[in-house]
């Protein structure tokens, strides 16, 4: 790599363009490089083994290559934008390169759109990407920002080694136990309407183990290096906790996974969104469980606003957030599978916060809650045959480009996590 980098010969400068080349060029792949002026470069400044980028409307004379130029990089503000897509990605051309790749980048790895977003809302109050005419658009399927990057390289005959590849599973703990710990009238009401009143009784007095205390289970198939676990508390709304955070089991099964080696996280509740002190308030709280400085999050539901649920992440410590999935279908919603440095396109400013983009939450595939339905494990449930399907398809395309892929599970779904396809 000593000898390989690029020279970007640009019309314009601007912060977009800086963002987008440092996190293409250097953080992804380490690949030196530098922005000239068009209008001042001269050819004997090409240092031996460089490429030279053109990209502008002018014509520059014995470059590399010409990358075709829409001049979104260079705007300022966040109007609405639509840009035209085509299989591969947003913002098609003709050239040397059949995309304005810094525009690309830009659009998806900022999430752009979603500063004017003109398609409304789903119920859960998330943005509605459904109904947004580029959803089913196939470049969604694969990590297509990264590839058009690779396929970039190669037009110009470098051969950039690709990272590592990984894979994680993020779970989600909105309830670690169903019944052990409740009781009230209701609780009782609904045992009797499920026919399951006998069963949380003997949860409830010691007989028999919870129904959604998995996480022996988990911790027993994967090691640290595969997964993380996200902690919900808070009771504060119908759809947080079944109970109240501050319970004794809860505090000691997270020490404990602490003290195993296993990331922990924060899974901010449901209205979090709109309260920053509500969430620096359930991050200390786990803090003090877990004995350590809580530096990861996800929010509950997936529920966000762009920019300020990130910016409010960012002031309450959180260095690397794993939110943004696409609801309802799985996908690469920043194009990549690597981490982004989430960039305030309405401040022009880069905050210390990486966001990682998980390729599928259990939700879109199923429905319910299917834990262990007695004290002996019971995996006869199983996942949907498509979901598995997609899964190894997912695994295949992550190994091609290398990076991590990071899927979504709750513990309250364990018996439809398909264990023959993830082998540590």
């Amino acid at each position: 790599m000593a000898d390989i980098g690029l020279l970007w010969c640009v019309s314009e400068e601007s912060p977009r363009l800086e963002y987008v080349l440092r996190v293409l060029c250097q953080e992804w792949l380490q690949i030196p490089y530098k922005v000239v002026r068009a209008k001042a470069y001269q050819p004997h400044q090409k240092p031996t083994g460089w490429r030279v980028i053109a990209y502008g409307p002018e014509p520059i004379p014995e470059t590399d290559l010409e990358i075709p130029y829409t001049g979104f990089i260079t705007r300022t503000g966040t109007a609405w934008m639509l840009p035209p897509w085509n299989e591969g990605g947003f913002f098609p051309s003709e050239g040397d390169f059949p995309w304005d790749l810094p525009a690309m980048a830009f659009y998806v790895l900022t999430l752009y759109p979603l500063y004017q977003w003109a398609y409304g809302y789903d119920e859960w109050g998330l943005y509605a990407w459904d109904r947004a005419p580029f959803y089913r658009a196939p470049f969604w399927n694969e990590p297509f920002v990264l590839l058009r990057w690779y396929e970039l390289l190669a037009r110009l005959g470098l051969n950039v080694p690709r990272p590592p590849f990984t894979w994680e599973v993020g779970w989600d703990i909105d309830h670690l136990y169903a019944w052990k710990g409740r009781k009230g009238l209701r609780w009782i009401g609904g045992g009797v309407w499920r026919g399951n009143l006998c069963q949380r009784l003997r949860v409830r007095y010691g007989g028999e183990r919870d129904p959604y205390d998995t996480i022996s289970a988990i911790t027993a198939h994967f090691s640290p290096a595969h997964s993380r676990f996200f902690f919900l508390l808070s009771n504060t709304h119908p759809r947080d906790n079944q109970k109240p955070p501050k319970q004794p089991d809860l505090r000691q099964t997270i020490r404990s996974l602490v003290e195993r080696g296993y990331s922990v996280g924060l899974h901010p509740s449901f209205t979090t969104r709109d309260a920053p002190l509500r969430l620096k308030k359930e991050k200390a709280l786990l803090e003090t469980y877990a004995g350590q400085s809580i530096r990861e999050s996800r929010q509950h539901y997936l529920r966000f606003w762009m920019p300020s649920t990130f910016q409010n992440l960012s002031e309450a410590g959180i260095e690397e957030d794993f939110t943004l999935a696409f609801p309802k279908r799985s996908g690469f919603l920043l194009g990549t599978t690597l981490s982004v440095p989430f960039y305030r396109v309405d401040k022009e400013k880069e905050l210390p916060l990486r966001l990682w983009s998980p390729v599928l939450m259990d939700r879109v595939y199923v429905q319910g809650e299917v834990a262990f339905s007695s004290p002996k494990e019971d995996r006869t449930i199983g996942p949907p045959p498509e979901l598995t399907e997609e899964i190894k398809r997912l695994l295949r395309v992550g190994a091609q480009v290398g990076g991590r892929l990071h899927f979504i599970w709750h513990n309250s779904t364990w018996n439809s996590f398909p264990l023959e396809v993830f082998r540590e």
